[in-house]
């Protein structure tokens, strides 16, 4: 479906939706009997306040922070938000950070290097957080940088603990010249690096996180410096999915077998609206259970001084794209508008969360003629097409993924339920 029919359609189901919601911010359909609604159908709609206090947790949802302020590679970084981590900033003053000029620090970069890097890395050898590359599971890869030389260091948050550190390059990279994700399993981590000056082409790397030393087990040159990619979430570390992947394909999304880098499924017209993909494009990414592939665009202008002195401007468009995980086709264009910085704000503001069983997926919008007005819209997706996938559906919406491990089956259905890769 293009993005003006689906543009259309949205606009038909807003003024729908419209009439029918109750002011306490009621549901416009009962979540519990959501196998009566067609796929994409408006199920729900509240205001960000009441969605925090607790209608998210009532529709199945556990994140709540879908706005944020933070800078973008100072506070936050694509993949990493520091409201949604709970991170408190420390004090600039602290003599734990004297031996730095103040004007340097960062909330994100503050709390890693206290809390998590080593002091053998950030006071003997003198590298510092650039930004956090890439977050997955409560374990994410930092960035790390010290005069000529730039470092990734993969850390367990959940247990606070040190794994190793990989990727070591003689030359500062800046972090919009750097882009990694984890593996579904954890054990591999691929990172796209590319020349700040554009002389030389992109490459991806793939490193093995199984031992300490994370050596590079795959690499692959791709002609454009503008890719972004995510690994499937069916599968261990075998399948990305990938934008401009080929050569002179410049609006293109591959299904790529990372094994042999053979390209699987092609979209080669990934943005039915425009030419090219960049520099709208911004992220990419699988829903739960990994049946479909979310691409976000947005205006390439900057609004962060009309945000923060809270002057009028117009909300900026953003496009959600949904393909199909397995043939990379173009499903539906869902077209938004919110008050934010698409180049330099947190992506948390415009980024799709999804419910604890998958069936559901929730966005943050703006109403244009009410610029106070923050509201969630939350759709239904497609239901999947095998019975086991059903049965997970039904059964995380009666319980909640804490109490999925104290059910009495089978360790490897609690994995399944958890939506872990499938262990073949």
């Amino acid at each position: 479906m293009g993005a003006e029919e689906s543009h259309a359609a949205g606009r038909r189901s807003r003024s729908n939706s419209s009439t029918s919601t109750l002011p306490s911010g009621q549901s416009l359909i009962d979540l519990t009997n959501g196998q009566e609604a067609k796929a994409w159908t408006l199920l729900y709609e509240c205001s960000l306040d009441k969605w925090k206090d607790g209608n998210a947790e009532a529709a199945g949802f556990q994140e709540t922070v879908m706005s944020c302020n933070g800078s973008l590679y100072k506070d936050c970084s694509p993949s990493f938000c520091i409201r949604r981590q709970g991170i408190v900033n420390l004090s600039k003053t602290s003599s734990f950070f004297s031996f730095r000029r103040k004007s340097k620090f960062t909330k994100m970069a503050e709390h890693f290097e206290y809390n998590h890097v080593p002091a053998h890395l950030s006071a003997v050898e003198n590298y510092h957080v650039k930004s956090v590359m890439c977050y997955h599971s409560n374990h994410v890869v930092l960035h790390l940088v010290r005069q000529m030389s730039t470092r990734f260091a993969f850390i367990d948050l959940a247990n606070n603990k040190f794994l190793g550190v990989f990727g070591q390059c003689f030359v500062i990279t800046a972090n919009e010249c750097v882009h990694g994700e984890l593996s579904p399993d954890l054990t591999k981590c691929a990172v796209k690096r590319f020349a700040s000056s554009g002389t030389k082409p992109a490459t991806i790397f793939l490193y093995d996180l199984k031992t300490k030393k994370c050596p590079v087990i795959l690499e692959h040159e791709i002609s454009s410096a503008n890719v972004h990619f995510a690994f499937d979430p069916r599968f261990k570390s075998s399948r990305l999915a990938v934008t401009n992947f080929a050569k002179d394909d410049e609006n293109t999304l591959n299904l790529v077998n990372v094994k042999d880098w053979e390209v699987l499924m092609t979209n080669h017209r990934a943005d039915d609206t425009k030419p090219v993909l960049y520099p709208t494009f911004r992220e990419l990414l699988y829903s739960r259970d990994g049946s479909f592939i979310i691409g976000i665009t947005i205006e390439d202008e900057c609004f962060c001084e009309e945000f923060r002195a809270r002057r009028r401007y117009n909300p900026v468009s953003v496009a959600i794209y949904v393909y199909n995980s397995d043939t990379a086709d173009t499903l539906r264009c869902i077209q938004i508008q919110r008050y934010t910085c698409g180049k330099h704000l947190c992506a948390s503001n415009y980024l799709p969360i999804f419910s604890n069983c998958g069936s559901r997926m929730a966005i943050a919008v703006n109403d244009p003629f009410k610029p106070d007005r923050n509201y969630m819209q939350v759709y239904k997706l497609p239901p999947p097409l095998c019975l086991e996938a059903l049965c997970r559906r039904c059964i995380l919406q009666i319980y909640r993924p804490v109490d999925v491990p104290k059910l009495p089956i089978p360790m490897r259905l609690v994995s399944y339920l958890q939506f872990d890769p499938e262990y073949n």
